[in-house]
C-alpha cells in the first residue's frame, strides 16, 4: 500500500488543504510523465522538417550565423536580446546550420515545457494526479504543438516562464530570478512573466519574504547584469536591442477605450487555436470553473486566473500586435490553471453526484483531445510555422547554389531568407568577394537598370508567385533584357535575366591594345 504523502502549504486558507493526499504509487506517475512527455515530442517533432522558414525565423537564423563572425553584433543589429541568439549560434556549432536545426531549439524548449508544467500544477494544487493532468493538457495543446516546429522566441520565453513558476512555488527564490531574467533575455514579453515569479514566491515562502525575493533579485542581476553590460558596451556603433525594437515595432501605448472591441475582435481567431475545438473549451470552462471556486483555499490559482486575465487584458488595451505567437504563454496557463479542478474531478476517491456528473463530463472532453493535437501536428491550423506561402523556396535556393559561380542573386521580399540559406556562398574568402552575390531593388525599373549594367556574371531572380514586381518584363525588354525561366517549384520561379543578342557593327570591333592609335 502506498503510503500518504503530505505536502506544506504556506498559503493553506483552512485545515482541509494540509490533510494528505493519497497519491499514486510514485514509479507509476513518474513513467506517466515520461509516456506524456514522448508523445508530446513526437507530435512536436512532425512538421521539423515540413515547411521552409518564414520572415522572422529567417532573421533568427541569419542572426545566430553571424554570431562567429560578428560575436558583439557591431554590424548586426538585433531587435531581440541576445539569449535565444547565443543557445541558436551553440546549436548551429554543434550540427549543420540548417532550417531544421534551428527549430530543434524550440522543439527541446517546448517538450522540455511538458513536465515542468506537470511540475508547476502538482506543486500549485498539492497533488500529483493535478500534475498529470497539466502534462497531458500541454502535451496534447494543438497552439503549443503548432509553434514548436519554428524558429521564434516565443516557445523558448514560455519554457523560462513557466520553470520560473516552478522554482517560485518550490521557494527558490535565487533560481526564480535567474529563470525570469532569461526570460526577458530571450525577448522582451519575458516581463510580463515577471509579477507571476514574484507573486508565487511570495506566497510560497511566508516566513522569509524578504530573503526570497532578495535572492530572486541576486538572480535576476547574475543573468541580466552582464548581457546589459555588453548591450552598454555596443551604444556608440550599435543601437540596443530594446530601443531597436520600439522602433521596428512602433512604440507601445494605450489604445483609446473606443478601440478595444476592433482590438478584442483581431485578438480572437487567434484565441480559438489556444484549444481549436468547441470541446476544448468546455473542458476549459469546466477547469476554470473549479479554479475560481477553489480561489479561497488556493490562493495561488487566484494568481494564476489574475495574471492571465492581465495578460489577454494588456493585448487588448495596447499597441501590442495582434500577431498568433504572442498568446503562446496563455497555452501552458490554461493547462496550469484547470489541472486541478479537473484532476479532483476525475479522480475524487469520494465524490458527490454533482462531482460524478463532472467527472463524465470531463473525461468524455478529455477523450476529444488527440484529434486537435494531431491536425496541429500535421499543420492544419494557420498559426505557427509557414503553411504554403513558401513552398518550392528550397528547390530554389538549392538550384542556384548548384550553378558555376560567380552569380549575382536580386530579390526583394526573401532577403532574410537568402542570407540565411546562401550564407557561406556570400562570405568572402580572401581577395574572392564570394560566390554569389545578393542585390535588392525597389521596383522593376530599378532591377532592369541595374541588370543592364551587369553584362556578367549570370544574373538570376527568384520569384515568389505572391510578391511579383508590376510591370517587370516591360521595364526588361525596354533595357534589352530577356527573362528566361529556369526552374519552376511549387510557388517560385527561378529566372535569369540575360543581355539580348545585338546585331555586327563597325564601330564596336575588339582590337588588341598595341593596334589601337
Amino acid at each position: 500500500m502506498t503510503r500518504p504523502l503530505t505536502l506544506p502549504f504556506p498559503w493553506a486558507a483552512s485545515r482541509a488543504a494540509a490533510r494528505p493526499v493519497l497519491w499514486a504509487d510514485r514509479r507509476v506517475g513518474v513513467w506517466a510523465m515520461i509516456v506524456l512527455t514522448g508523445v508530446g515530442f513526437g507530435l512536436r517533432l512532425l512538421l521539423l522538417d515540413s515547411y521552409p522558414l518564414r520572415e522572422d525565423e529567417a532573421i533568427y537564423a541569419y542572426w545566430a550565423r553571424r554570431v562567429p563572425l560578428d560575436p558583439w553584433f557591431l554590424t548586426t543589429w538585433p531587435d531581440k536580446p541576445p539569449l535565444m541568439i547565443w543557445l541558436l549560434a551553440g546549436v548551429f556549432a554543434l550540427l549543420e546550420p540548417s532550417a531544421a536545426g534551428a527549430r530543434l531549439l524550440s522543439v527541446a524548449a517546448a517538450t522540455l515545457t511538458i513536465p515542468l508544467s506537470g511540475a508547476l500544477a502538482a506543486r500549485l494544487w498539492g497533488d500529483r494526479r493535478a500534475g498529470l493532468v497539466a502534462a497531458l493538457l500541454v502535451a496534447l495543446n494543438p497552439y503549443a504543438i503548432s509553434f514548436a516546429p519554428t524558429v521564434y522566441t516565443d516557445t523558448l520565453l514560455v519554457l523560462w516562464g513557466t520553470a520560473a513558476g516552478v522554482a517560485a512555488l518550490h521557494g527558490r527564490g535565487l533560481a526564480a530570478g535567474l529563470l525570469v531574467a532569461a526570460a526577458c533575455m530571450t525577448k522582451q514579453q519575458g516581463l510580463l512573466y515577471v509579477p507571476l515569479t514574484l507573486a508565487l514566491l511570495w506566497h510560497a515562502t511566508p516566513g522569509r519574504r524578504g530573503r526570497s525575493l532578495a535572492a530572486a533579485l541576486g538572480g535576476a542581476a547574475l543573468l541580466a547584469l552582464p548581457i546589459l553590460a555588453w548591450d552598454s558596451a555596443r551604444w556608440a556603433v550599435a543601437p540596443s536591442p530594446w530601443d531597436l525594437a520600439r522602433r521596428t515595432y512602433a512604440p507601445l501605448t494605450w489604445v483609446a477605450p473606443v478601440d478595444w472591441p476592433t482590438r478584442a475582435a483581431a485578438w480572437l481567431p487567434w484565441l480559438w487555436y489556444l484549444t481549436a475545438s468547441g470541446s476544448g473549451w468546455l473542458l476549459v470552462a469546466l477547469g476554470m470553473g473549479g479554479a475560481l471556486v477553489a480561489a479561497r483555499r488556493w490562493p495561488g490559482s487566484a494568481w494564476l486566473l489574475l495574471w492571465g486575465g492581465g495578460v489577454l487584458l494588456t493585448h487588448v488595451v495596447t499597441s501590442v500586435q495582434t500577431w498568433d505567437r504572442y498568446l503562446l504563454p496563455l497555452a501552458p496557463w490554461l493547462a496550469w490553471v484547470c489541472a486541478g479542478p479537473l484532476a479532483r474531478g476525475l479522480l475524487s476517491p469520494r465524490p458527490t453526484w454533482p462531482r460524478r456528473l463532472a467527472a463524465l463530463l470531463s473525461a468524455a472532453l478529455l477523450l476529444t483531445l488527440p484529434r486537435p493535437a494531431l491536425d496541429a501536428a500535421q499543420g492544419r491550423y494557420p498559426i505557427g510555422a509557414d503553411h504554403g506561402d513558401y513552398a518550392g523556396l528550397d528547390e530554389a535556393v538549392a538550384w542556384v547554389q548548384a550553378q558555376p559561380g560567380p552569380v549575382v542573386v536580386y530579390h526583394q521580399v526573401l532577403g532574410w531568407h537568402l542570407r540565411f540559406y546562401l550564407f557561406d556562398d556570400l562570405q568572402p574568402r580572401g581577395d574572392d568577394p564570394g560566390r554569389v552575390e545578393l542585390r535588392w531593388y525597389p521596383s522593376a525599373a530599378y532591377l532592369a537598370d541595374n541588370a543592364a549594367k551587369t553584362p556578367y556574371p549570370p544574373t538570376f531572380l527568384i520569384l515568389p508567385d505572391w510578391g511579383q514586381p508590376r510591370d517587370l518584363m516591360f521595364q526588361l525588354a525596354g533595357r534589352g533584357l530577356t527573362a528566361t525561366p529556369r526552374l519552376d517549384a511549387a510557388r517560385f520561379t527561378v529566372l535569369e535575366i540575360a543581355h539580348l543578342p545585338r546585331p555586327a557593327c563597325d564601330w564596336c570591333v575588339s582590337r588588341p591594345r598595341s593596334l589601337t592609335p
